[in-house]
C-alpha cells in the first residue's frame, strides 16, 4: 500500500489538498492530511500506517512554508518527497532581500493589529495567478474565515524570516521531486533557486526538479497524480 502524507502552508488548510488526492486514492492511495488548525479544524498531525512493505512508497507532499510545519520523523521515514513551491529560507539572498523583509513586517504589523482577514484574502488571490481559484477552494476558504486563529498565523508567519534548517530532517537517501512555478508572485525565484542547490549538496541522488510555466505558488488545474507517476517511473518529459 502506497502512502501520502501531506502538510499544507501558511494560511491555508487541508481542503488545499481535495483536487490533488482524488486520482491518488482511485489509484489505490492510502491518503491522510495533517491540519495546522489556522481556522476551525482541528489541529491534526498524521503518522505512517506501520503494515508497510518496504517495496512501497511512503510520499511526503508539501507546499511552500509546509516544508517548516510538518513533524521531522514523517520526513525522516519518507521515501519520497514533493516540494511544492518550498525553500528554506523565504527570504533571498540577493538585493531584493531587504525589500522582501520590510514587506513581511508590514504584514506582520497587520496581522498583529487582527487585520489578518484581509492579509488572507490578498495572499490567496496572488498564490492561484496567474489562474483562477479553484471554485470548490474558493468557497471553503471564504466560509474559514471566520473562524481564524490569529496567534497561531501570527506564530507560524515569522517562521518565513526565522527558520532555516529544516533541511536536517531529511535523509541523503531520500528521493527528492521539486515542482517549481514559473510564474509564482509569493515565493522568489532566488529562494526556490538556493532552495534547490542545498538538496543537491544534502541529497546522494540529486533532486528531480519540474518547472510550470503556467502556474502560480497555488497548483490548480492540473492532474497532479500524472506528474508524480511519471517521474516515479521515469517517464516524465519536460
Amino acid at each position: 500500500m502506497n502512502q501520502v502524507i501531506t502538510q499544507h502552508g501558511w494560511g491555508l488548510d487541508q481542503s488545499f489538498w481535495d483536487s490533488y488526492k482524488v486520482e491518488f486514492q482511485k489509484n489505490g492511495w492510502h491518503w491522510q492530511n495533517n491540519e495546522r488548525g489556522y481556522f476551525s479544524r482541528s489541529v491534526n498531525q498524521s503518522k505512517w500506517v506501520k503494515k508497510n512493505f518496504n517495496s512501497q512508497i511512503k510520499m511526503v507532499l508539501c507546499h511552500s512554508l509546509g516544508f517548516h510545519l510538518i513533524q521531522g520523523n514523517l520526513l525522516d521515514e519518507a521515501s519520497h518527497v514533493v516540494f511544492i513551491n518550498s525553500f528554506n529560507n523565504f527570504l533571498p539572498s540577493s538585493k531584493k532581500r531587504n525589500l522582501i523583509y520590510r514587506s513581511l513586517k508590514r504584514m506582520e504589523k497587520k496581522i498583529i493589529s487582527f487585520e489578518a482577514e484581509e492579509i488572507l484574502k490578498e495572499f490567496i488571490y496572488r498564490s492561484f495567478l496567474p489562474n483562477n481559484m479553484n471554485i470548490n477552494f474558493q468557497n471553503m476558504f471564504y466560509k474559514n474565515l471566520k473562524g481564524l486563529n490569529n496567534n497561531l498565523l501570527l506564530k507560524d508567519f515569522k517562521k518565513l524570516y526565522t527558520d532555516t534548517n529544516s533541511l536536517k530532517n531529511i535523509g541523503k537517501n531520500c528521493n527528492v521531486i521539486v515542482i517549481n512555478s514559473k510564474k509564482d508572485l509569493i515565493l522568489d525565484q532566488d529562494s526556490s533557486n538556493n532552495f534547490i542547490e542545498l538538496l543537491n549538496k544534502k541529497l546522494s541522488k540529486k533532486p528531480t526538479v519540474i518547472e510550470l510555466s503556467n502556474q502560480g505558488h497555488c497548483l490548480t488545474n492540473l492532474n497532479f497524480y500524472q506528474i508524480i507517476k511519471r517521474i516515479i517511473d521515469n517517464k516524465y518529459e519536460k
